[in-house]
């Protein structure tokens, strides 16, 4: 087989042995020595080279090798150690045409009798259009991922079997999920999107993998996962022979932006649509050569419902003839210039009456600056027109008024800056001097804020409504308020400035005397009411004292009891007149924390219950809503309500009636406090926060106080942020007071607390269950809800009803409300359970929640206290207890 391939005096160079298969080999085949001289290279290599064997053979191997491959191949040799002979690498061959092509070549070395390598073959394989067609695979691929992320897109190929969803890694980085995630399940992908699209995205899923074509649906992701994104889906469904859908496969790209840039034209677009109709003008466009096109609407208001008489030129046949020519010739030069312009004539409306309108228009070009067409609004600016002639006619007779009112007028002259002074006490004596000399005169520090009043106003602008400054008087500071107007022409051009100037030096220095007299009274308040505290703490000492003695006699015991009672009156005047002072110097800092209004409300009543029983007088409280919030110091707060309190049941007379209600909205909290007293007189009312304001006194001095309450009050509610207002008829027809207090959004969790140990029996039992509350809905659902237990319940509204709905039902437990009309639910609970009985189990429900109230429904003999809102669970597992 050799002699039918080579010639007869063709051997292996230098005695080399050709390897027997290397010459049938369609690859490239050498064997080299040690050093890298090539001892044999086979007909496929000599070809490929285009060098004949003879000239091979001798040569070192990396003649044909490109120069940047040589060191892997000598790293390859290097790397034969032991039985390890074999090894490949890549490398570029020299092909015959000079163009260097990719090869792997395999390398397989011998040892001689030392062990060491003797000489190296070679077998290289073409692999240049395979590795050409890879590389263009990979370039294509980084392509393909760069669009991907450049246009945020990711692929994505659904299982619908396994209901597996594999995925790019761009679309897992879109979805937010961990970076490296190629797989996930459909459920998973359904979680990313937002709740609220969550059903009608699996819907319109659903509805589209049905009808077996490529669809498109848009979804917006969880903003828990990823901030606010909008994505568009683009799938197609696949069936397999069977008709069943095997696999759905597309892209998903981010079009939050897109979204985005449509939300805003279209609010733009409801923004212009709104803005045209709430200025009632008429909409029209016009081709480029100026025929307009009106907007039916306004239109066909103005004009009438048979608009062509209007379109194209037409509507030059409404303007006024005296304003026509014009109009037309203003109209045409705004076609050649092509610019927006504003023209104002008068146009007849359907009913024959002409109407001054203002037109608008303004040109539309196209991306190429080519104009498309005109754009106009055309308004009925007749009320303007009259308003304006009004303005002008009411300037005049404002500049006559003020001659009459003996005030100095100064006018300044644009023109040439020169200021006329004319005295109102004689019209002949007018003094010219110039801006600069005028100006002169004015106050050093004064100077620069009068100049930048004049220059804004010569400028058009109107920097405020009058001004003030000194002027320079050797005998005295004197100062001057002056209001001022600028006059234009016809033209709109400012002409001059006219000025009204009074002296008000002598008002000046009262400011600064009643200034000064207000920071002395604060001074005085302050030390009066330290002052008064020195003898009032030892009488209150003394009298406490006198208490311990001996048990005092009738006559004694009344006395001490009167000094008491006016030590405490008068310490609570001292008590207000220091915290006046304290608000006015600003020396009170308000520890805030969230308050329970409810709560906040029955401690004022409690505070106050004492001294309206002693007047026989009926207070009711109304806290519809338990649960509102105030942020606030609990002291002043309590101090706010006693102190309206207070004076409700001072002024109301006995056997009077004091209504407190709470009510809410999302922003205020609202504390009214009504009573049938005595009233305010309107003399008295808009002066009833002042400080020392009080009514009418009788002749015993038996009303009323130092006047400082509802200032005090007025301050400390301010200080919380809130407003308070007064309101009465008049005399003898009660007063409202109101505290406007901000809301707190706030919920604090309420329980109840027990007020004896109870035990739960094995099984539930049931009970006859009474409710008592005037609030109807309060007992009705407290019923309901017991009766969800399988518990008899009968419910009463008031006390009367309670006592006879427990004779007849023989209730086991009882719910009482505290605050009960006329019979208090202390009172009832007496009643309802005699003293050493066990029954019925009684339950206290109120909004009084502090220590003080739990014991006080404990002497009352309540078994457990709740406060409201009830705590369900507390109180249904109450109900099935027995008491030890």
């Amino acid at each position: 087989m050799a002699d039918d391939t080579r010639s007869k005096d063709e051997t292996p160079a230098q005695g080399g042995v050709e390897p027997a298969p290397a010459r049938f080999l369609p690859a490239f085949v050498w064997r080299a020595s040690r050093d890298g001289t090539i001892l044999y290279a086979n007909p496929w290599a000599c070809k490929y080279l285009g060098v004949s064997s003879e000239k091979l053979v001798g040569q070192h191997w990396n003649v044909f090798v490109n120069r940047d491959d040589i060191e892997h191949v000598l790293d390859a040799v290097r790397q034969m150690s032991g039985l390890a002979l074999l090894r490949n690498v890549d490398v570029r061959l020299l092909r015959a045409d000079g163009v260097f092509r990719w090869h792997t070549l395999h390398l397989q070395a011998t040892r001689d009798e030392a062990g060491e390598i003797a000489d190296t073959v070679g077998v290289a394989i073409d692999i240049h259009d395979t590795r050409h067609a890879w590389e263009l695979y990979e370039a294509s691929e980084r392509r393909l991922q760069a669009s991907f992320q450049g246009a945020c897109m990711g692929a994505w190929e659904w299982d619908m079997k396994t209901r597996v969803v594999h995925m790019t890694e761009q679309l897992a980085k879109i979805y937010a999920f961990p970076a490296g995630t190629g797989t996930v399940t459909l459920d998973e992908l359904t979680e990313r999107v937002a709740p609220e699209y969550r059903e009608a995205y699996q819907r319109q899923l659903d509805a589209v993998l049905r009808q077996r074509a490529p669809f498109e649906m848009d979804f917006l992701l969880d903003e828990q996962v990823v901030p606010r994104r909008w994505l568009r889906m683009r799938g197609h469904p696949e069936h397999d022979q069977e008709g069943v859908l095997a696999r759905v496969y597309g892209v998903t790209f981010d079009i939050s932006e897109q979204r985005e840039h449509e939300e805003r034209l279209s609010l733009s677009e409801r923004r212009y649509r709104a803005l045209v109709e709430s200025t009632g003008a008429m909409v029209w466009s016009a081709d480029p050569d100026g025929g307009i096109r009106p907007a039916r609407g306004p239109w066909g208001v103005f004009a009438g419902p048979d608009l062509s008489h209007v379109a194209g030129w037409g509507w030059l046949d409404l303007v006024h003839p005296e304003d026509r020519a014009l109009t037309r010739r203003k109209w045409l030069d705004a076609l050649r210039q092509k610019t927006a312009q504003s023209l104002t004539f008068r146009i007849r409306r359907q009913d024959g009456v002409y109407r001054r309108v203002q037109a608008n228009a303004a040109p539309l070009y196209d991306q190429y600056g080519n104009l498309q067409e005109w754009f106009g609004t055309t308004a009925d600016v007749t009320p303007q027109y009259e308003a304006k002639a009004a303005i002008e006619a009411r300037n005049l007779r404002l500049a006559v008024a003020m001659q009459a009112a003996k005030l100095s007028i100064a006018t300044l002259d644009l023109c040439d800056w020169v200021l006329s002074i004319e005295d109102s006490s004689d019209k002949r004596d007018i003094e010219r001097l110039t801006y600069e000399a005028a100006l002169a005169r004015v106050h050093a520090d004064d100077r620069v804020s009068l100049d930048r009043y004049v220059q804004h106003l010569a400028r058009g602008e109107n920097p405020r409504a009058n001004f003030e400054f000194r002027v320079h008087n050797p005998e005295r500071e004197q100062w001057i308020e002056g209001s001022a107007l600028l006059q234009r022409s016809d033209a709109g051009k400012p002409v001059r400035i006219i000025a009204s100037l009074v002296d008000i030096t002598e008002r000046k220095r009262l400011e600064l005397m009643l200034r000064e007299s207000s920071r002395r009274k604060d001074e005085f308040l302050a030390m009066l009411a330290h002052e008064l505290r020195n003898p009032l703490a030892p009488l209150r000492t003394a009298i406490a004292l006198m208490q311990k003695d001996e048990p005092l006699k009738g006559r004694e015991h009344e006395l001490i009891g009167l000094m008491q009672r006016q030590v405490e009156h008068m310490t609570h005047i001292v008590d207000d007149l220091l915290e006046v002072s304290r608000i006015t110097q600003g020396r009170i800092a308000l520890k805030r924390e969230p308050i329970l209004v409810g709560t906040a409300v029955y401690h004022a009543v409690e505070a106050v219950a004492g001294m309206a029983q002693a007047r026989s007088q009926h207070i009711h409280v109304e806290v519809p809503d338990a649960t509102n919030w105030i942020c606030g110091d609990v002291t002043r707060v309590s101090q706010i309500l006693v102190n309206i309190l207070n004076n409700a049941s001072k002024y109301t007379p006995e056997s009077g009636s004091i209504n407190v209600t709470v009510h809410a909205d999302d922003i205020w909290v609202s504390i009214v406090i009504e009573d049938t007293g005595s009233g305010i007189s309107p003399e008295l009312l808009p002066k009833i926060f002042d400080l020392f304001s009080q009514g009418e006194r009788t002749l015993d001095r038996s009303e009323g106080g130092l006047g400082i309450g509802l200032s005090l009050v007025k301050k400390l509610v301010e200080m919380h942020d809130g407003r308070i207002s007064v309101e009465s008829p008049g005399p003898g027809l009660g007063t409202t007071v109101t505290v406007d207090l901000p809301r707190l959004h706030h919920r604090e969790p309420h329980s109840g607390a027990t007020l004896s140990i109870l035990d739960a029996p094995d099984e539930a039992a049931v009970r006859r269950v009474l409710i008592v509350d005037d609030n109807r809905d309060a007992a009705d659902s407290l019923a309901m809800l017991c009766e969800t237990e399988n518990h008899v319940t009968r419910v009463a509204y008031s006390s009367a009803e309670a006592l006879e709905a427990a004779q007849e039902f023989r209730p086991d437990v009882a719910l009482l409300d505290i605050g009960l009309p006329g019979m208090d639910g202390y009172e009832l609970a007496r009643r309802l359970r005699p003293k050493g009985d066990t029954t019925p189990l009684l339950i206290a429900i109120t909004g009084y929640g502090q220590t003080e109230d739990r014991l006080r429904a404990q002497a009352a003999g309540f078994d457990l206290h709740f406060v409201k809102p009830v705590n369900v669970e507390s109180l249904l597992k109450a109900l099935s207890a027995r008491a030890v």
